[in-house]
């Protein structure tokens, strides 16, 4: 699984795209695939600053 990360808030740039292990299910959950999602431009101002 990959992953787009930040450790510290900041500009956009500090986005890092990394590996990730994959998710585990556990009883009595469930687990959904996700193929694709996006980041809006409002995401990034109010998560990032």
């Amino acid at each position: 699984m990959k992953a787009a990360v930040y450790g510290n808030p900041g500009v956009p740039a500090v986005l890092e795209y990394v590996g990730m292990p994959d998710p585990a299910c556990g009883p009595g959950a469930v687990l959904i695939a996700v193929e694709a999602i996006s980041i809006e431009g409002g995401d990034l101002i109010g998560e990032l600053h």
